[in-house]
């Protein structure tokens, strides 16, 4: 619970600030009824008769000068308070008895005294100080009355002091004004007393409450918007500024949809005063300033307030890494019905074609002599076509079943030399080809050989195809370091910014280039644009790839070209710590320009 109460609320000005503060005001009040003596007696009167009247003014001056020396090293500020006002009351009756005792106009001032000690004191002081001012002002009159002193009367008198009804009726009114001004300002005092408990406990709770609620913003998953009537936005929270990765400077008073590029809001607020409070739910993808696609889902509320419509609570999340883990899932579950479909496959084609393209063969090879030139080609039709139909069983039953890989620590340059090798001497490389290979020398990776090698062998099957008319086919080889949250968002997640070493392979060709809608399905098993592809060499290649923990993407400028890159790892995926998927895997097309 705060310390803070009512009366210590009230009792703040015990602080010596307010002790200068009542110094500063008994001053200006003093001198300004004084004042007031010197312009009557100078207008009306003789300046001599008010002399006397200086005597207390300057007993309040050389007492203040000591109140201000006090300041500098006095302890007990409430003590000090009521010594003052003690004093006060003795300067006050001095001042009466100077101007006209009975009398004198400045018999309020008591009240002034009586009034001021109620932000000093409780109710037990305030009534002191009104019974010592009955008792110094009674004791003053009925002295005068009694002929006991005579006071100096800088103001022509009113009332005649040896007249006991005029004594005995002033200290009636005046005993009756101080109790009075003491009950009424301890009853305010009470009152503010009771009003500054509560305030406190308002405080308090207002406290806790902002507290509370900024925690819970803070700290929440989240993306939190307030979003006015005007539709901009007024408040945010870290979260949000994470997800959509923009600053709070950059969020607040924009319109919301621009900043969340969902321009069916627009909808929602012109329709809003008939909607009901069910919350409107959204689902789309916001393009991040570093053009990362960003798959988000939020819900949107009437604020109401006062039966009024005050604007609208936005709470968004980025549900990427869902968008993602349902994709895997559909991937594992396709190729785990292709799978039960391979098996059949293999079962029930495999052996008979086996059979059948054998049978071929012997006939062709018995009948050769028997046959005419156009069986002849019918039979090599039938078994190069027998011959497809086989590869097409391999490659598809490769694909759905996992790869079986012999990682090591393998030099880059071989295989790479190898495969480009190969490809210069196979009949399907067409002419005017010209291969450039610029490889890191001692480029070492820990991947399965012949993986690879049917990784890099199919995608420069892909460039040439492309490239009938001849071109520049570039392969880059290059070791480089980054986090991997910025390298490879494939299957594991590294954590942080640690930097890690990686391979880059970077096979460009300058082609006809991929289009925008092609593009999108490059990866998906049996899609292909060749007349006799089977649509299973770049699904395979992704596949063998990321099940080493790397990653292939795809970057094409149709009409001038694509490239494939490829990023392998330099040390074994185990020694890696493993974590959830990244929300930023994108079925390995990244980019197309």
């Amino acid at each position: 619970m705060s310390n803070l109460s009512g009366e210590n609320l009230i009792l703040k000005p015990l602080d010596p600030i307010y002790n200068r503060i009542l110094l500063t005001a008994r001053l200006a009040i003093i001198s300004f009824l004084m004042g007031v003596v010197v312009y009557y007696q100078a207008k009306f009167g003789r300046l001599g008769d008010y002399i006397p009247a200086l005597a207390p003014v300057a007993a309040t001056y050389l007492l203040t000068i000591i109140y201000a020396l006090y300041l500098g090293w006095g302890s007990s500020q409430r003590r000090f308070a009521y010594l003052q006002l003690l004093l006060d009351q003795f300067l006050i009756t001095w001042i009466i008895y100077c101007t006209g005792g009975l009398n004198s106009p400045f018999t309020f001032m008591y009240v002034l005294v009586i009034v001021a000690s109620v932000f000093y004191g409780k109710s037990m002081a305030t009534y002191a100080l009104a019974g010592m001012s009955t008792v110094l002002y009674g004791g003053m009159v009925y002295m005068e009355h009694l002929g006991y002193i005579k006071p100096f009367y800088p103001f022509p008198p009113l009332a005649d002091p040896t007249v006991f009804y005029f004594v005995f009726l002033s200290i009636m009114v005046n005993t009756i004004t101080f109790f009075f001004v003491a009950a009424m300002s301890s009853h305010i005092t009470r009152l503010l007393s009771k009003t500054g408990e509560e305030l406190a406990q308002k405080i308090e709770d207002f406290t806790m409450l902002q507290a509370f609620h900024e925690n819970v913003l803070n700290n929440m998953g989240l993306g939190f918007m307030a979003i006015g009537l005007d539709r901009r936005v007024l408040s945010t929270n870290p979260a949000a500024e994470k997800i959509l990765k923009m600053s709070r400077e950059d969020l607040l008073r924009e319109k919301v949809e621009d900043v969340l590029q969902l321009e069916e809001l627009k909808e929602y607020f012109f329709s809003i005063e008939s909607l009901d409070n069910d919350d409107k739910r959204y689902h789309w993808v916001y393009k991040d300033p570093e053009s990362e696609d960003v798959y988000l889902s939020m819900a949107v509320n009437k604020f109401i307030m006062g039966d009024k419509v005050q604007g609208v609570i936005a709470a968004f999340q980025d549900v990427t890494e869902l968008k993602m883990m349902e994709r895997s899932m559909a991937d594992s579950e396709r190729l785990a019905a292709i799978g039960k479909v391979a098996a059949v496959i293999a079962h029930e084609i495999r052996n008979p074609l086996a059979s059948l393209s054998g049978s071929i063969q012997m006939l062709s090879s018995d009948l050769s002599s028997f046959l005419d030139e156009h069986s002849q080609r019918l039979m090599k039709i039938t078994m190069r076509e027998a011959d497809r139909l086989n590869n097409i069983i391999t490659d598809f039953l490769d694909y759905s079943s996992p790869p079986n890989l012999d990682r090591q620590s393998t030099n880059l340059n071989e295989i790479i030399n190898e495969v480009v090798t190969l490809l210069r001497s196979s009949p399907k490389l067409p002419g005017g080809v010209d291969i450039k290979i610029n490889v890191q020398e001692g480029l070492l990776a820990y991947v399965d050989q012949e993986g690879i090698k049917q990784v890099i062998w199919n995608i420069l099957l892909n460039a040439v195809d492309v490239m009938p008319d001849g071109g520049t086919l570039s392969i880059d080889a290059s070791r480089e370091t980054g986090s991997y949250q910025n390298r490879l968002p494939s299957s594991i997640d590294l954590g942080g910014d640690k930097e890690y070493p990686w391979v880059r392979i970077n096979i460009e060709d300058t082609g006809e280039g991929i289009e925008d809608d092609v593009m999108e399905n490059i990866f998906e098993p049996f899609f292909t644009t060749k007349t006799k592809g089977t649509g299973l060499g770049l699904p395979s290649a992704k596949k063998i790839v990321e099940s080493h923990g790397g990653k292939i993407e795809a970057i094409s400028s149709p009409g001038k070209g694509s490239s494939f890159i490829l990023w392998l790892p330099v040390i074994p995926q185990e020694t890696l710590p493993v974590g959830e998927p990244s929300p930023r895997a994108e079925d390995g097309v990244v980019e197309n320009t």
